[in-house]
C-alpha cells in the first residue's frame, strides 16, 4: 500500500507540474538536476567522441549546443517563477532578442558549417587541397575556419561557409590505387622501354612503407595556338624525364581542352609528401614554360 500511495502521489505531482514549477524550491531542485545532467551528458559524450576519433573541436561544438539547450530550459524555469504579467515585458524583449539573434546568426551558421566539415571530413590536417582558387596544405580545421599554407608560405584562413559553397579538390590518394593505375598502364603499353620504366615505378611505389597515402597533383598550362606545339610537346617529354627521380612517378601530360586561340595541357605529378608540392611545383612549371615565354609575334620572328 505504501508503494501504491507513493505512485499515486507522484502521479498527482506530475499532473500539477505547472503549479509546482512556480515553487522556488522545486525550481531550484530542477535547476540542480539539470546542471548535474549537463555535466554527466557532456563528459560522457566527449569521451565517446574521442574514442571514435572525432576531433576536440567537434566535441567543443556539441558541448556548446548542449549548454545552450540547458541554459534556455533554465531561463524558462526561472521566468516561470514570476507573475504572468511579466509576459508583457518579455514580449517587448522579443524585438531585442530578434535583433540579437540576427547579429549572431552568421556566427551560429559558421559553427554549424564547421561541425559538418568535422563530421564529413572532406579533408584532414596535412592534406593538399584546392578550395575554389586557393590551394595549399591544410594546417588547421576548426568550427569557424579552415587554414591552409599556400605555396608562397602564406597562411590563409578560409571561412567554413566558403569551403562548403566552393569546389573542393583533395589531392590525397591511396598508394594502392596508384599502384593499380600504373600496373594497368604497364599492361596496356607495347613499348618495351616504357614497360621497363613503369615496372621500376611500381617497384618504387611498393617500397614505400612509411605511409599508405600519396598526393596526385594536377595543374593546367594554356598555350597559344600560334606557338610550335610539336616542339612544345617534345620539351614537355624532356622536362618530365628530367624530373622523374624527384617524384614517385615520372610527371605526365595530356591535352585537356582547347579553345578558339589556345590548347590546354594538364600536367600530373605524384608525391608522397605534400610539402614536396610547395617546394617543386613552381620550378617544374617554370621549366615547362621557359622556352615559350615570348609573345607569339616575337616567336614567329
Amino acid at each position: 500500500m505504501i508503494q501504491l500511495g507513493f505512485i499515486e502521489d507522484f502521479v498527482v505531482w506530475l499532473q500539477n507540474i505547472p503549479q509546482n514549477l512556480q515553487d522556488p524550491v522545486v525550481v531550484g531542485l530542477v535547476l540542480f538536476l539539470l546542471s548535474l545532467a549537463y555535466i554527466i551528458i557532456s563528459r560522457s559524450l566527449s569521451s565517446a567522441l574521442e574514442e571514435i576519433g572525432l576531433s576536440g573541436q567537434f566535441s567543443t561544438g556539441i558541448s556548446l549546443i548542449l549548454r545552450l539547450i540547458f541554459v534556455v530550459i533554465g531561463i524558462i524555469l526561472v521566468v516561470n517563477l514570476f507573475d504572468p504579467a511579466i509576459g508583457a515585458l518579455l514580449s517587448l524583449s522579443t524585438v531585442f532578442g530578434t535583433a540579437l539573434g540576427l547579429a549572431f546568426s552568421q556566427a551560429v551558421s559558421e559553427i554549424v558549417n564547421g561541425l559538418y566539415i568535422l563530421i564529413a571530413r572532406p579533408f584532414r590536417v596535412g592534406d593538399y587541397v584546392r578550395i575554389a582558387n586557393d590551394e595549399g596544405i591544410v594546417t588547421d580545421v576548426n568550427l569557424y575556419y579552415t587554414r591552409i599554407q599556400q605555396p608562397d608560405e602564406t597562411r590563409l584562413r578560409i571561412p567554413n561557409s566558403k569551403v562548403l559553397s566552393s569546389d573542393v579538390v583533395n589531392f590525397r590518394v591511396d598508394v594502392k590505387d596508384v599502384i593499380k593505375d600504373v600496373t594497368s598502364e604497364r599492361l596496356q603499353t607495347l613499348n618495351t622501354d616504357q614497360r621497363g620504366t613503369l615496372s621500376n615505378v611500381i617497384s618504387r611505389l611498393k617500397s614505400i612503407t612509411h605511409t599508405e597515402t600519396a598526393f596526385r597533383y594536377t595543374f593546367d598550362l594554356t598555350i597559344h595556338h600560334s606557338l610550335d606545339h610539336v616542339a612544345l610537346r617534345k620539351n614537355f617529354d624532356e622536362v618530365c624525364e628530367d624530373w622523374e627521380e624527384v617524384f614517385l612517378v615520372k610527371p605526365n601530360w595530356q591535352v585537356w581542352d582547347t579553345s578558339d586561340n589556345s590548347i590546354i595541357y594538364r600536367v600530373t605529378i605524384i608525391v608522397d609528401e605534400p610539402r614536396e608540392l610547395l617546394v617543386h611545383i613552381a620550378d617544374l612549371m617554370n621549366e615547362l614554360l621557359l622556352p615559350y615565354r615570348k609573345k607569339p609575334t616575337e616567336t614567329e620572328e
